[in-house]
């Protein structure tokens, strides 16, 4: 079974803004394989932003009109260590945000973290406000789509020289890993829930 036969995405939302920013907070501080804190730089379809930044706009997000979903969703695409640089995986994240406004849904907001260093495999978690529930075959549709962009983007860096063909030794050891490591975010989600009358940091 190749590894670049799928790309997994993962969801869960709440509607609060807390929670919101303690899963922001989370995924740019999760500790690496090492198990050392990291601090990894948030970003959205414009670049970089700061925490403080990413805090505020999800709170505009909460207060906008109509209801809002603040997904965490992880996207991984299959590749074990990624072949593509961290450009490509911000357009990639791009990309996964423009197919769901595509299927009708409004995307309010979004913040995403590349995890290049956690769980023997590379991904992206995102951050994203909606403004209404992500349906099972829109989520299907995602994991399809996935593929295909990433797969534009790997030809697209593979024309620019930038491609490096990671093989595919263990990638399926790789992906049972990468199934393990949700199993510690659900255990880190019930802890929020438990928490939530506490508040958040700022």
């Amino acid at each position: 079974m190749s590894a670049r036969s799928f790309s997994v995405v993962k969801a869960s939302y709440t509607r609060s803004a807390g929670e919101a920013k303690g899963s922001v907070r989370y995924m740019q501080h999760r500790q690496d394989d090492l198990g050392e804190r990291q601090t990894r730089p948030l970003f959205d379809r414009d670049g970089e932003l700061t925490r403080q930044e990413a805090y505020e706009r999800l709170d505009r997000a909460a207060e906008s009109d109509g209801k809002t979903y603040f997904y965490r969703l992880t996207f991984n695409p299959g590749e074990g260590r990624a072949d593509l640089d961290e450009q490509g995986r911000q357009a990639w994240a791009a990309e996964q945000m423009a197919r769901i406004e595509a299927q009708g849904n409004r995307v309010k907001d979004w913040i995403a973290v590349s995890h290049t260093d956690q769980g023997q495999h590379d991904h992206l978690h995102v951050l994203a406000a909606t403004s209404r529930t992500l349906q099972k075959d829109e989520l299907a549709d995602l994991r399809t789509y996935g593929r295909e962009s990433y797969e534009q983007q790997r030809e697209m860096q593979r024309e620019l020289g930038l491609y490096h063909d990671q093989g595919g030794a263990q990638e399926l050891a790789r992906f049972h890993q990468h199934e393990r490591s949700y199993d510690e975010d659900r255990a880190y989600q019930r802890q929020q829930q438990r928490e939530r009358s506490y508040g958040y940091e700022r």
